[in-house]
């Protein structure tokens, strides 16, 4: 792995830190896979905005470690940065703003996929309160809420409520006409809930996949990081819902996308 501390020189005592190199550098570790370079990414900032008392700095960081660590599955780690963002958002005011918004999508989604769906959902309502005075619910990240706001639902075997929030979120999407990927992700978890709900709905369940297909391997969607982390993401289904050759092409596709 390349030398961190080449790549970020310490700034001077006082300023505060460097958002958008972090992010960069950040994104560019999870388009390679580099879950130890993006640790260490997070780490070092971490400390670097603690030592110039940037709150605001710091809060980023937190809130990007947190989708690492439920990414890597740390809860105890997870739930710490989830706890000191919440914190930080009441000391900086940012709990109505979009910005705000997002962090608390992220603490939700959090607490849903380390087993707490009910507590996630009082927070994606908060969010997407936020959203709507704001004018904001036909973006991607509205979207994005919906789409996990769904995932809680069908953890506490609430399907028509899962089923309107995903569909909700696809609707969103295919008029946005950037996000084909999470499109398709949608779709899958369609597909699930279909047949958890209804273990006979076989013909729902593969025209769900069909279409999921179709997305994944849409012509607007870049061949990206992001895309190889939703074929890894949807290669798993492919497999339960008995189509092992699709899911190998999309492992094939990641691994060639990673290893670029």
């Amino acid at each position: 792995m390349e030398d961190f501390q080449q790549d970020h020189t310490t700034p001077a005592a006082g300023e505060t830190i460097p958002v958008s190199r972090f992010l960069a550098r950040l994104d560019s570790c999870f388009g390679r896979n580099d879950m130890s370079g993006a640790r260490e990414c997070l780490q070092f900032w971490e400390a670097e905005a603690r030592r110039m008392n940037d709150r605001r700095g710091l809060l980023t960081v937190l809130n990007e470690a947190v989708g690492f660590y439920r990414r890597t599955q740390k809860k105890g780690k997870a739930l710490a940065a989830l706890k000191e963002c919440q914190e930080l958002l009441d000391e900086l005011g940012q709990g109505d703003t979009l910005s705000g918004a997002t962090v608390i999508i992220n603490a939700a989604t959090t607490l849903s996929f380390f087993g707490q769906p009910g507590e996630s959902l009082p927070l994606y309502a908060r969010a997407a309160a936020c959203y709507e005075t704001q004018g904001k619910t036909e973006s991607y990240e509205y979207a994005a809420l919906k789409n996990n706001e769904a995932a809680a639902y069908e953890a506490l075997k609430h399907y028509d409520e899962a089923e309107r929030c995903w569909r909700q979120a696809v609707e969103i999407l295919r008029r946005e006409g950037k996000h084909d990927g999470e499109i398709a992700i949608s779709l899958v978890c369609l597909a699930h809930l279909t047949f958890d709900r209804d273990d006979t709905a076989f013909e729902q369940v593969e025209q769900l996949l069909d279409e999921a297909w179709e997305y994944l391997n849409s012509p607007r969607q870049p061949h990206d990081g992001n895309y190889a982390y939703i074929l890894r993401k949807c290669a798993p289904s492919f497999d339960y819902f008995q189509r092992p050759e699709a899911a190998q092409a999309l492992r094939e596709v990641a691994k060639e996308i990673y290893g670029k």
